[in-house]
């Protein structure tokens, strides 16, 4: 017979950002919670995607070698150690249990031969990176990485094949072009980042092309040749391209396998959440889905945010919503790009929506020579309150702050077209960007 603990109240079964984040949240509260993980305590964000990603792409500009680079990388990222991540969640009150856990059964969670009977399940599981059907890919080949293989690195690549123009695989490939590393990136769309405005997917080629990047859109892959030397991509036109490494970056799957979704009669193919993040059966209300693993917006500020719906649903009024805040996110290529709200895709053919377009034009682009840069914002007519922003220009991942409160406020256009912004900064673009769109409203 299993042994049983019934000493918590909530399982959450995987340590990423989303579990530390819901263990700050209900800290203050009676509720008592064990974590399961078989890995990094803190998830992959602090360890082999957004922290080492920015320390390798900040190196990259300052002209840091690929050795040191790395060296400085793996001290950020406390050469992926998780034992800080581990002591303050148990400083909060949460216990750690190393090893893999699945579901019993809606309250119950097993892990290695004991019972866990808690009041709500979380799971937390983050999410993996996809690999399509490509005939010859093999993604245990030592010449096939992912974005995590790439950034816990320690040699330098020869040269790179990127498969993916998207946040990861723009980032990846920017990266590697800035150590001089012959990279060139596939994507099957016809522009980068093509669900953002058209401008801007424009902007982000050249800003790769740049930096040392052959871009290669609206192009099929099919086929990969491996051997230990190299990697051969095979394309649909019959052309092929050779390089040391190639990495597959073409999106991420939620973690749903062998975690007892059956024992729930859950197919993964069809599972769903609700606006609060549970499981989207009323028998099961005691289980949620939280980051990576809800199959929504991947970042870790959405995971933060996750983490405090289900908190406010389990200790508070049990009002909030994964969408009762607009969404915003960064490409880190240089100048950066900035997404606030909606897609270009998502608004498109929408009679309601108008948008103002601006080159980047301000005196401190002038004195710091920041180059080109562009923003494009919408509102809707029949509100008259911005609902998006899309951008890039040079510290525009610093003025996104402004345009998150300006939607999310519900703040009217004429409004915001009056207020003022402090001379010189590149944040003057907003008030012109804002006084055009009043225009394109009247």
């Amino acid at each position: 017979m299993p042994e049983h603990n019934d000493d918590f109240t909530i399982a959450i079964i995987g340590g990423g950002s989303a579990a530390e984040a819901l263990i700050r949240q209900l800290s203050d509260t009676a509720h008592r919670i064990v974590v399961f993980e078989t890995h990094l305590v803190g998830g992959e964000c602090p360890f082999v995607a957004c922290m080492p990603s920015k320390s390798m792409l900040h190196d990259r500009s300052t002209g840091r070698s690929w050795a040191e680079a790395v060296r400085r990388r793996d001290d950020v990222v406390s050469h992926r150690d998780d034992r800080e991540h581990a002591e303050q969640a148990r400083d909060l009150g949460a216990a750690i249990v190393r090893g893999r856990a699945r579901i019993a059964g809606p309250t119950t969670v097993e892990s290695g031969g004991t019972l866990y009977r808690v009041d709500h399940i979380v799971v937390a599981t983050g999410a993996e990176p996809n690999f399509p059907p490509i005939d010859g890919l093999d993604r245990d080949h030592e010449r096939v990485w992912t974005s995590d293989d790439a950034l816990t690195a320690v040699d330098r690549p020869g040269s790179v094949i990127t498969i993916g123009g998207g946040v990861i695989g723009s980032e990846l490939a920017f990266m590697f072009g800035g150590f001089g590393i012959p990279v060139t990136t596939l994507d099957a769309s016809g522009r980068p980042a093509a669900d953002l405005h058209p401008r801007v997917s424009e902007l982000i080629e050249q800003t790769l092309r740049r930096g040392g990047v052959d871009v290669v859109n609206d192009v099929e892959v099919v086929g990969v040749e491996l051997s230990d030397a190299d990697v051969t991509v095979c394309l649909a036109d019959g052309s092929r391209l050779v390089a040391e490494r190639v990495v597959v970056s073409v999106g991420r799957t939620p973690r749903w396998a062998d975690i007892g979704l059956e024992t729930l009669g859950v197919d993964p193919a069809e599972l769903s959440v609700d606006g609060s993040g549970r499981l989207e059966s009323p028998e099961h209300h005691s289980v949620w889905l939280v980051g990576d693993a809800a199959g929504l917006h991947q970042y870790t500020h959405i995971a933060n945010h996750h983490a405090a719906v289900v908190a406010d649903h389990i200790a508070g009024s049990g009002s909030r919503r994964y969408d009762d805040v607009v969404v915003p996110a960064c490409i880190f290529v240089d100048p950066p790009v900035i997404v606030v709200g909606p897609t270009f895709d998502e608004l498109s053919g929408d009679d309601d929506v108008v948008w103002a377009e601006l080159d980047l034009e301000t005196p401190r682009s002038t004195t710091d020579e920041l180059g080109d840069g562009f923003i494009a914002v919408a509102a809707r007519r029949s509100t008259g309150c911005l609902v998006a922003a899309h951008g890039i220009g040079a510290r525009f991942d610093e003025i996104v702050h402004a345009l998150v409160v300006a939607i999310d406020a519900d703040v009217p256009v004429e409004r915001l077209a009056q207020m003022i912004q402090p001379f010189p900064t590149v944040g003057e673009i907003l008030g012109e960007a804002f006084r055009e769109l009043r225009r394109e409203l009247t």
